[in-house]
C-alpha cells in the first residue's frame, strides 16, 4: 500500500522506504525549525526547538543515539530508588506509608523529550503528593523507529514486550493492599493506559488520563480514516494540500503496523471493551485542542458506563492547545486524589 507525502510515493509494505520517511520527517522538522527561527514563539516551543536542534546534531555528529543514553537512564538516586534491570521503571523513596499509588505513565514526543529527558523527568507536583508513585516509560532505545516507541502498545522494552509482561514487571513493585491505584498518562498513552488498567483491575485500578491517542486501530483512528478518506477523494479535489504533522504521520504508520502483526484489538483498541471491565476513567481534555479532537469524539461516541469526560479550559499558547498537563499537575491532579 502506497501513500503520498512531501510529493513522494512511500511503500507502507517496505520497512526500508518507512525508515527513510521517518529520516524524512526529521529532515523536514529541522528545516521548518530552521526556517522559522526568527518567529515569535511560548517558552514550550522555544525548549523544543532547542532541544529538538540539539538531538539532531549529536545524532548527526555520532551517527547513532546511544550518546543519550547516559542521561536518559540517569535518575535522582535520594528521590528514587529500585531502578528496572531495562531501566523503564523506578520507585519513589518514602518512609511514609501511603494508602494511594499513582502509576505514571510518562509521554515523550519525538527524538528531543525520549532522547534528552532523565528517567525520572516528572513534575515536582507529582512527586511531592502525599502517595507512593512508580513511574513507567518506554525504553527510547528500541529500534526500529518506525515501531517504536510503540505507544506501549507492544510494552516497554524488548525485556517487557507486551502488556502483560509489562504489567507484571510492575506488579512486582506493589507489596501492599491500596486503598487507591491511580494509572495516570497523557497523549500518546491515553489508550494504552486503558489497556494497562484492564491487565490490572484486580488491583482496584482507576484510570486518569489526558486527552490524546485514545486508538492505535487501523480502522478506528481518526487520524488514519481522515487522511486515508482525502487520499482517496475524487479527483477534482486532487489539487487540494493538506498538511500533515510528523506525529500523526508516525501514528499512521505504527496503526499499519499494528494491523500488519495482528495485534489484539483489546490492545489497540481498548476504549472499545472498557464497559467489559470495572474501571473508573476521568479523561481530561483541552477546550481548545483542535489537533486531537476526533479522538475525543471517538471515545464520547462508545457510550462508556464507567468513563467521565472533564474539559479544561486551558491552553499554553495560541498554538500550543494541545498539552493541558501543566495545568493538570498544577491544580487538578492533588484534588483529584484528595476527593477519591
Amino acid at each position: 500500500m502506497k501513500f503520498e507525502f512531501y510529493n513522494q510515493l512511500w511503500d507502507f509494505d517496505d520497512d526500508v522506504e518507512l525508515y527513510f520517511l521517518h529520516e524524512k520527517i526529521l529532515q523536514y522538522t529541522y528545516s521548518t525549525i530552521k526556517n522559522d527561527s526568527n518567529k515569535k514563539i511560548d517558552r514550550f516551543s522555544r525548549i523544543y526547538k532547542t532541544d529538538f536542534i540539539n538531538v539532531l546534531e549529536q545524532r548527526a555528529e555520532t551517527g547513532t543515539i546511544e550518546f543519550a543514553r547516559p542521561l536518559v537512564q540517569s535518575y535522582n538516586d535520594e528521590l528514587f530508588e529500585n531502578v528496572s534491570d531495562d531501566y523503564t521503571m523506578c520507585w519513589k523513596r518514602t518512609n511514609i506509608e501511603h494508602d494511594t499509588l499513582i502509576i505514571h505513565l510518562t509521554s515523550f514526543a519525538g527524538h528531543e523529550g525520549r532522547l534528552s529527558s532523565p528517567l525520572t523527568n516528572v513534575s515536582e507536583k507529582i512527586i511531592n503528593l502525599d502517595t507512593d508513585l512508580l513511574i513507567v516509560n518506554e525504553d527510547p532505545f528500541r529500534m526500529p523507529e518506525i515501531l517504536y516507541p510503540s505507544n506501549m502498545v507492544l510494552g516497554v522494552s524488548n525485556k517487557c514486550d507486551s502488556i502483560k509482561s509489562t504489567c507484571n514487571q510492575i506488579r512486582k513493585y506493589i507489596n501492599k493492599e491500596y486503598k487507591h491505584v491511580i494509572l495516570y498518562a497523557d497523549s500518546k498513552h491515553a489508550g494504552s493506559v486503558v489497556s494497562i488498567a484492564s491487565e490490572l483491575q484486580d488491583l482496584n485500578i482507576r484510570v486518569l488520563t489526558t486527552g490524546g491517542q485514545s486508538t492505535y486501530n487501523w480502522e478506528t483512528s481518526p487520524w488514519v480514516k481522515g487522511y486515508l478518506k482525502w487520499f482517496n477523494r475524487p479527483e477534482y479535489l486532487k489539487h487540494q494540500y493538506m498538511p500533515i504533522t510528523g506525529v500523526v504521520l508516525m501514528h499512521i504508520v505504527k496503526c499499519y503496523k499494528f494491523k500488519q502483526m495482528n495485534i489484539d484489538k483489546r490492545i489497540t483498541d481498548p476504549y472499545k471493551f472498557l464497559n467489559d471491565y470495572d474501571i473508573p476513567v476521568d479523561f481530561l481534555y483541552g477546550k481548545y485542542d483542535i489537533d486531537y479532537v476526533g479522538f475525543k469524539n471517538y471515545v464520547e461516541r462508545l457510550k462508556i458506563n464507567n468513563l467521565t469526560m472533564h474539559e479544561i479550559d486551558y491552553k499554553i499558547s495560541s498554538s500550543q492547545t494541545h498539552n493541558i498537563r501543566p495545568y493538570v499537575d498544577r491544580f487538578v491532579l492533588k484534588d483529584y486524589i484528595e476527593n477519591l
